[in-house]
């Protein structure tokens, strides 16, 4: 981590602690006010400095909190965009696509295709869709082409329909290909999931700490103080994976594992959680739902965590014996 973490952490904080999570499109305004989606993309590109471990920092701050933002995807989608030059001010977000899109582009290099579930579609001023096989290309939303039809996920997030039906696509020069944004995003989801089974633990061991049954706290129960160290166990588990993808470097391999054990602590901290809490975990008054319901929304957010473990299953098998061997001993990697 650089020296600007605690900052970011601090800040995230505050912001938090005055309101601004209560209203989503206030919190946004601030966050891209000062910069903070655009941190891990240099200066000299339009972004805010700092590095990619800052802005995993940034993801995991406002993912404890139980706060749904777009910086996930307008930090991925600016990270590709800066490859072709400066940022300018607009609200960029990404999509991923697990197909190819030689189908729906035609060869005047106009789109005509059905987008599912992309982010923050009705917010956002471009789109940059990465689709494997071929480079990324951003289209414009404002295009009179492009109907965007509103959607939400189950943790209430936008997850619109975008309907694009002639309109111009244009190629993103020197991207990164479709393998390394997919892996980058893939670490960063990996992240928001760590961040809000952290907020969610948090909150249970709270409860059970003050809430009281014949005389003692729940927490003195030794079934509940056995529910509370699985959480625990998890969330260790989780950060392990993390620190693996940010130490060894964000690839293929390391997204794969992150985004497994991140999913099944996303699993397991929910349901935990809710057990734990008993019958107040399901009242909406009561803040758990705003981190169990991102758990269950974000851990498949990229890919499943079967598609997941099926990719990382089919390199090991490719690689043989030895090449297995050979990743799980080097030092490196």
């Amino acid at each position: 981590m650089s020296q600007f973490a605690a900052e970011i952490r601090e800040l995230v904080d505050d912001l938090v602690r005055r309101g601004a999570d209560g209203e989503r499109a206030a919190l946004w305004a601030q966050l891209r006010e000062l910069g903070l989606p655009r941190v891990g993309v240099g200066e000299a590109l339009g972004g805010s400095g700092g590095t990619f471990d800052d802005l995993l920092v940034l993801v995991a701050a406002l993912a404890g909190h139980g706060v749904g933002q777009p910086v996930i995807e307008a930090s991925a989608a600016d990270w590709v965009l800066s490859h072709a030059g400066p940022l300018d001010e607009r609200f960029s977000t990404l999509v991923l696509l697990d197909g190819p899109l030689d189908h729906a582009l035609t060869g005047d290099g106009t789109l005509h295709v059905e987008l599912a579930s992309v982010p923050w579609a009705r917010d956002a001023d471009r789109l940059v869709i990465c689709a494997p096989g071929a480079g990324p290309v951003v289209v414009d939303l404002d295009h009179p082409s492009v109907t965007v039809r509103p959607g939400d996920d189950l943790a209430g997030d936008p997850r619109d329909t975008v309907l694009l039906v002639g309109t111009p696509a244009a190629e993103i020069d020197a991207a990164p290909g479709y393998g390394r944004i997919r892996a980058r995003t893939a670490v960063l989801w990996s992240t928001a999931v760590t961040g809000a089974a952290q907020g969610a633990y948090r909150l249970t061991k709270s409860y059970v700490s003050e809430r009281q049954q014949f005389g003692a706290p729940l927490l003195k129960i030794p079934a509940v103080a056995g529910g509370l160290a699985l959480m625990r166990v998890e969330l260790i588990q989780a950060d392990a994976a993390l620190a693996h993808a940010r130490d060894a470097g964000v690839s293929a391999d390391t997204a794969a594992i992150a985004r497994i054990v991140t999913a099944r602590t996303a699993t397991a901290v929910a349901r935990a959680a809710h057990q734990l809490h008993g019958a107040m975990g399901v009242t909406e008054e009561y803040p758990l739902h705003r981190f169990t319901r991102r758990l269950w929304a974000w851990r498949d957010a990229v890919d499943s965590e079967r598609r997941w473990a099926e990719d990382l299953g089919g390199r090991a098998a490719d690689a043989g014996e030895s090449g297995v061997w050979t990743r799980l001993t080097d030092a490196g990697g």
